[in-house]
């Protein structure tokens, strides 16, 4: 617990908005409400319909068409409106005229998320809504994470549960904690738990209650690890359940695994498998007695530490659990890895002989600008991969963490793992994520119907293609995703409906191949017939790069080698024709298309739609990464010995540009205006550091000749020579053998920080440490000594093993906005590495690490290029820390870390800074 059968998604239409005012109460069916304007100034939250609720919040379900209020506007006012689909195709284009009341708007667009933008005189103001297809009922199995919890400002129900409802989600994970329900021994009070409980029971939903964590009144607030402590959760667990005796499921704690659950105040049981059996035992005991038809789910671990998991399952934790629940999160990376930790945990509780169910009771993806944050399309993308992966893998109930945003600092990661905005005014708004997990939930209705979804199966039809199986009676589906756009192409025996990540469906012609490209966002082809893998794609669509206000161009290949009459077909996007070709039978014909300038930079995806004669038979993107002609990169560098700051402007575009940079350093300013830069070609200038004190901010500003502004700050951090690490020039090879034996190493345990449980010594745990580079690479060799070396779990889990973890940031500690964070671990006779964060996330390139172990030293040797890095060597200054982890076989004892910044919270101002040696 973490603190359109209207117009396609891809359809622009240009007219005038029907327009009208919005009434204070219940306005038109489906019409929106201004935050304030109508449920907040004239019905209560709590008298509100669920279709208030929703429209109030921008959530439309068919029939309901959408109505926007139009914020701001002023009587008279002539008003623009330009709405667009994920990826920024255009959708609906319309005016209107401000009425004198609330000014309304209706957009008749069909199921998929929508950004809107109104165009007012001198100002633009934005907004989202969505549009859902109806959907029978919710999905058992389905679940999301919520803090009702925690009282009803900002977690207001009445805003919030009708969302949950209409997404087709069935429970909640909540809960009312310990603390808050038993104010004096043996009184309880379980106001806030039933205040939205009921709500719930009024939306059509259930809970599971999670039951947590601690209370002044016993063991002194800490972590219950005492039999008085132990008897005291046990009946707060009771009395909670009172409340709803007919719950099904309760969760046992939350994360017992880790310290910000597991060690609260000075508590023995620090996070200890067998402190939490005690726990569990106790608790499911007492419980047992008053409700023996209640289910019981534990132990919700972050992470998935299967030795910790292992100590309670030998100590008879599976007699007291019916569903075995964990945390796999492993942002900003993609599920990818997510079925393979599902069956390590399966193969666990198999090898105890028995059967139980497994619970993945958070997962999720922050979206946002932190430095483990991804796009929101791409939390949208995550959100339905890595559900859909958890069923096909063996888990029967799924819960995304959690439903609503905690806060609206993009930059904060703990704030934006929501599906929809925080509650402000009385309403919400949905991300994309909401309405691709609404999706999910409608394809999977066919599979549970009405019961869990089962029968689901994932695999990988064709080359960095995935594909889980959704079963539906006759009928199935296929959902297909890859993590970069692929051609991809079926044939069905009979008509199919293709349903983009966002509700979009496509009716397609069983008679013809059907060719789509296969990407990041998910994709659904549902057939009550045969459907199988075509043998030849006939359509796809290259991209090619774009820079801002260049054309997006792309190539369409229309391949008809095996076809027996000529193809004629057209190419079609926001319902105009961009290109129609004519390729005889036997033959294969290279368009270039165009798609009008690229407007914006970011992720944007044209999608378009292959029509031959009246057939849809393609469905294709072309995925654009779109940047500005110039670049600016700003970076605190050593040159000469002494501390400068240095300004690149990169012309990455194919034509000459001019710029005009400007810059401040504390006090000081400069400038160079209409600076000529030659395609592919550098301006660099450097600015003296000399007389600027550590911590002085600096502002550079860039102007494009269009007048855009390319910007960079931050503060600059200088450190004495005599305290800079240095990185000798010296190249390792990778073979597990330490080159560097006999030389003064870079840093040693006994300068770091010791956080092991029952640490017995240097043989217990202790390490060596180098640092060195080359033109290409940095290096790191560690040697170290482990008088037991244990490591089972693999992936993004291998911080639970024996291994090694280290960061690695441009410039000096504290500088750098983002950093590489790499673990490498010695399983079995496999090397296992993992990037959490960095340019790229996953395994390291094949080569770049290995891992000898001899006696009780393991030795470890690691080259990661400077490109992978995202690293200019050339400034000569980068910050490291390093940590060991330690795994006796009982879990993770904990780790010794030379720096710091990694182990107890993600900081880069806790590195140690380098100098790289000539």
């Amino acid at each position: 617990m973490k603190r359109r059968t209207f117009l396609s998604v891809g359809a622009a239409t240009v007219g005038a908005a029907t327009v009208g005012a919005a009434t204070t109460g219940a306005g038109p069916a489906g019409a929106a409400l201004a935050s304030g304007a109508s449920l907040a100034s004239g019905a209560s939250l709590a008298a509100a319909t669920p279709q208030q609720a929703l429209a109030a919040s921008n959530v439309f379900v068919t029939p309901a068409v959408p109505r926007l209020v139009v914020p701001q506007a002023k009587p008279g006012e002539r008003i623009a409106i330009t709405v667009t689909a994920p990826g920024g195709d255009r959708a609906w284009t319309g005016s209107a005229r401000a009425s004198s009341g609330v000014t309304t708007v209706v957009v008749p667009v069909g199921p998929g998320y929508y950004d809107v933008a109104f165009e007012l005189p001198g100002r633009t103001v934005t907004d989202s809504f969505c549009v859902l297809s109806k959907i029978a009922g919710v999905v058992p199995g389905l679940g999301v994470n919520t803090h009702f919890g925690f009282g009803p400002d900002p977690w207001e129900p009445n805003v919030l549960a009708p969302m949950v409802a209409a997404a087709g989600i069935a429970t909640v994970r909540d809960t009312q904690e310990w603390w808050g329900a038993e104010t004096a021994k043996g009184t309880y009070d379980f106001t806030l738990y039933n205040t939205y409980h009921d709500v719930l029971v009024k939306n059509g939903l259930t809970d599971l209650p999670v039951l947590s964590f601690n209370n002044a009144l016993y063991d002194g607030g800490a972590t219950p690890y005492t039999d008085a402590g132990r008897a005291g959760f046990a009946q707060y667990a009771v009395e909670l359940v009172k409340q709803n005796p007919n719950v099904a499921a309760v969760e046992v704690f939350n994360e017992f695994n880790i310290p910000t659950f597991g060690a609260r105040g000075n508590s023995p049981a620090n996070c200890q498998p067998d402190y939490y059996f005690k726990l569990l035992q106790a608790t499911v005991t007492e419980l047992r007695k008053h409700y023996p038809g209640l289910k019981y789910v534990a132990p919700a671990t972050a992470g998935v530490p299967l030795d910790w998991m292992k100590v309670v399952f030998d100590s008879g934790g599976l007699d007291y659990i019916d569903g075995v629940s964990i945390h796999p999160y492993n942002y900003p990376a993609s599920p990818d890895s997510l079925a393979q930790q599902v069956r390590s945990v399966a193969a666990l509780i198999q090898s105890y002989g028995v059967r139980r169910d497994i619970w993945i009771s958070e997962l999720g993806w922050p979206a946002g600008t932190a430095h483990l944050a991804v796009d929101t399309r791409s939390q949208a993308a995550y959100a339905v991969q890595g559900a859909a992966a958890a069923y096909a893998a063996g888990v029967t109930d799924f819960y995304w963490y959690d439903f609503m945003n905690d806060g609206t600092n993009p930059g904060e990661t703990e704030q934006n793992f929501g599906l929809v905005t925080m509650v402000s005014g009385g309403a919400s708004r949905p991300k994309p994520a909401y309405v691709s997990y609404a999706n999910l939930a409608r394809q999977l209705s066919g599979a549970a119907r009405g019961h869990k979804p089962t029968g689901l199966a994932q695999d990988s039809p064709a080359a960095g293609v995935s594909r889980v199986i959704i079963p539906d009676g006759a009928a199935r589906t296929w959902m297909l995703w890859a993590s970069t756009p692929t051609p991809f192409a079926v044939t069905t025996g009979r008509s199919a409906t293709f349903t983009d990540t966002y509700g979009e469906a496509t009716r397609v012609d069983g008679t013809n191949v059907f060719s789509v490209t296969v990407g990041k966002e998910p994709v659904y082809l549902s057939t009550a017939g045969a459907i199988a893998v075509a043998p030849a794609v006939r359509h796809q669509l290259t991209a090619k790069e774009a820079k801002r206000g260049e054309d997006l161009t792309a190539v369409w290949i229309v391949d008809n080698t095996t076809g027996t009459r000529r193809a004629s077909a057209q190419l079609v996007s926001s319902r105009k024709v961009v290109a129609s070709v004519n390729v005889p039978a036997g033959a294969k014909k290279s368009v270039d298309v165009s798609f009008g300038a690229a407007a914006a930079v970011g992720w944007r995806t044209v999608h378009a739609s292959v029509t031959e004669g009246d057939a849809v038979v393609g469905k294709l993107v072309a995925d654009y990464q779109v940047a500005e002609p110039l670049s600016l990169a700003v970076q605190h560098v050593l040159k000469d010995g002494s501390d400068q700051l240095r300004i690149r402007v990169s012309n990455d575009s194919s034509a000459a540009q001019t710029a005009s940079i400007a810059w401040t350093v504390g006090s000081a300013q400069g400038s160079a205006s209409a600076v000529s830069i030659a395609a592919g070609a550098v301006d660099e200038r450097f600015i003296s550091l000399a007389e600027v004190a550590s911590g002085t901010s600096y502002d550079v500003t860039a102007t494009l000749s269009d007048g855009t502004p390319l910007n960079a700050a931050g503060k600059v951090v200088i450190v004495a020579a005599s305290e800079l690490y240095h990185a000798a020039n010296k190249t390792i090879a990778i073979n597990g053998v330490n080159q560097l034996a006999g030389t003064t190493p870079t840093g040693t345990s006994s300068q770091g920080t010791v956080v092991v449980t029952g640490y017995n010594g240097p043989q217990d745990l202790s390490f060596d440490l180098w640092v060195t580079h080359d033109a290409d690479k940095l290096y790191l060799t560690v040697a170290v000594t482990d008088d037991v070396l244990h490591a089972t779990a693999g992936g993004d889990q291998i911080w639970q093993n024996d291994s090694l973890q280290f960061s690695v940031s441009s410039g000096t500690p504290g500088e750098a906005q983002s950093w590489n964070e790499i673990g490498a671990s010695l399983v079995g006779t496999d090397v296992d590495t993992w990037r959490w964060s960095g340019p790229a996330t996953g395994a390291l390139p094949a080569g770049d690490a290995a891992i000898v172990r001899s006696g009780t030293t393991t030795t470890y040797t690691t080259g990661v290029s400077w490109a992978d890095l995202g690293i200019d060597p050339t400034g000569n200054l980068i910050s490291v820390s390093m940590l060991v982890n330690d795994n006796d076989g009982q879990g993770r004892k904990g780790y010794i870390e030379w720096g710091s910044g990694i182990g107890n919270g993600k900081d880069s101002a806790l590195f140690k800074a380098f100098t790289l040696d000539a």
